[in-house]
């Protein structure tokens, strides 16, 4: 009996620090939707622990010229507030630590250390 509850106990301990790590992972994923004429906005939406903690936009023409704007938290743009849902999603996709200084929206925001 006494060993069962060691044996949780151990459990209980070496699981515990994985589920508090857990809520460290940053994740991406995009949202995409049309803008007339012959382009379209991509939203690169950063979370952590399920709260957006910040927005990259590339709104991309015909000839992939981009303009690139970065917006801590959540953000969308009115046009594509009035669109309603994005045509294309992907699903959010752990950044490994070792990138998470690669990706400027973090970094701008002082999301991460460089």
């Amino acid at each position: 009996m006494i060993r069962s509850g060691v044996g949780w106990g151990l459990l209980a301990a070496l699981v515990s620090p994985v589920a508090a790590s857990a809520a460290d992972v940053t994740t991406v994923r995009t949202e995409s939707f049309p803008r007339p004429p012959y382009s379209g906005a991509t939203y690169y939406v950063y979370e952590r622990a399920g709260q957006t903690i910040c927005t990259k936009l590339a709104v991309c023409n015909k000839f992939d010229q981009c303009e690139t704007s970065y917006v801590p938290g959540a953000f969308r743009a009115p046009e594509d507030t009035a669109t309603g849902e994005p045509y294309g999603t992907t699903p959010a996709v752990p950044i490994a630590p070792a990138s998470l200084a690669k990706h400027v929206c973090l970094t701008r925001f002082g999301l991460v250390q460089r």
